[in-house]
């Protein structure tokens, strides 16, 4: 296990500086309890291995020459960091550049009372609030951690000084930043459009599913997210999500066994979902 802070306070650290919370940060952290720190700069060595899959997922690293790797290396600091610290914050002035290598990081809104809309799942390879660091604008979404993660951070300038230097990796950058904006407008679509709770968690357990296993018994989808935390992805409440997944699983819709659920039948899910 590498060396990490084990610091828990009323604030965030933010790619190694210490920022005041927010009133979002609050009213999160008495819903969920205190958010660990931004992992601090560690000095420890870690060397890219070409034969390990992560390296090498996510738009940014795709086609890139060996040397633009080995580049992006020694230009990267690498930090591992626990569920639930906070990486990036709404407001916060994008400095630093952070790249998700493993692990999983919800990305989310927040409303001045403490309503959270979780908007996305970032997966390995995907640069967090990569809109705000081309722009150079504040961020609007804030990334925490939803498992240990890895992840590999520079300063914004030396981010964009590479693009400069490697025109693939500006490349990759613009297709990363259409397939987030195609991600927004289907979130869009999925909750301004579809009009009942029912058919929109059926429609995100289908996106689920994309991500999920095929086995005998329908798709697995491995979910440990509390009822509260589904409903932030669609905008219902803890409530409504509990009564919804016991309608579904007495339809033969949804299995759950712990933290996995299972699909048995898509096409009955879908269909439930045209239906309602």
């Amino acid at each position: 296990m590498l060396p990490m802070t084990d610091a828990r306070a009323p604030w965030t650290y933010r790619a190694g500086r210490s920022e005041g919370g927010s009133v979002d940060d609050l009213a999160r952290q008495g819903e969920e309890g205190m958010v660990d720190e931004f992992p601090s700069r560690i000095t420890w060595e870690t060397r890219f291995d070409y034969n390990v899959p992560h390296w090498g997922r996510g738009e940014f690293f795709r086609n890139l020459s060996t040397q633009a790797i080995r580049e992006f290396e020694s230009i990267t600091e690498a930090q591992h960091c626990r569920g639930t610290t906070v990486l990036i914050s709404e407001e916060q002035v994008p400095s630093d550049v952070v790249f998700l290598l493993e692990g999983r990081v919800k990305l989310s809104i927040n409303s001045i009372d403490g309503r959270r809309l979780i908007v996305a799942i970032a997966w390995p390879g995907e640069i967090l609030g990569l809109t705000s660091v081309m722009a150079g604008c504040p961020h609007v979404i804030t990334a925490e951690a939803q498992f240990h993660c890895m992840i590999r951070s520079l300063q914004r300038q030396d981010f964009l000084d590479f693009l400069m230097r490697h025109p693939m990796a500006s490349q990759n950058v613009m297709r990363e930043l259409s397939l987030d904006y195609n991600r927004t407008a289907q979130k869009l679509r999925t909750l301004g459009l579809i009009l009942t709770a029912p058919a929109k968690l059926a429609r995100l357990f289908l996106e689920w599913c994309k991500e999920g296993v095929q086995t005998k018994c329908g798709v697995r989808i491995q979910c440990s997210l509390t009822h509260g935390e589904i409903g932030e992805h669609i905008g219902a409440s803890r409530e409504t999500i509990s009564r919804i997944m016991k309608d579904f699983k007495s339809q033969g819709l949804v299995e759950q066994r712990g933290s996995i659920l299972i699909i048995p039948d898509l096409a009955a899910l879908e269909a439930c979902e045209c239906a309602i």
